[in-house]
């Protein structure tokens, strides 16, 4: 799907991006570095953000698509952020990418 993501997106002349992905709950420990960063390593997406942490629901249950503190993927979240290919906010506003 991200190589057809890719492909559209060049032949329209626009950025690919992954937008509102995410694994409810993030059961799996290292899912940061070993399932999502394994799946798009080798492709050109220029942007990712995930689904939104809605937190506690009425029937008590979490939802959430980003780790907070101390659950579980944390740790593996962290891995992922110190990757050299990657790059977020404060990166990015030390780079001045979003001025003219």
């Amino acid at each position: 799907m991200l190589s057809t993501l890719e492909s559209i997106a060049t032949e329209n002349n626009k950025i690919p991006a992954l937008t509102e992905f995410g694994y409810n709950s993030l059961p799996f420990a290292e899912w940061w570095t070993t399932a999502f960063w394994k799946g798009i390593e080798n492709h050109h997406i220029s942007f990712v953000l995930a689904w939104r942490n809605a937190g506690k629901k009425v029937d008590g249950s979490m939802e959430f698509f980003v780790p907070y503190k101390e659950q579980l993927s944390a740790d593996d979240f962290m891995k992922f952020y110190k990757l050299e290919r990657t790059l977020f906010e404060k990166e990015a506003m030390q780079q001045k990418l979003y001025q003219q």
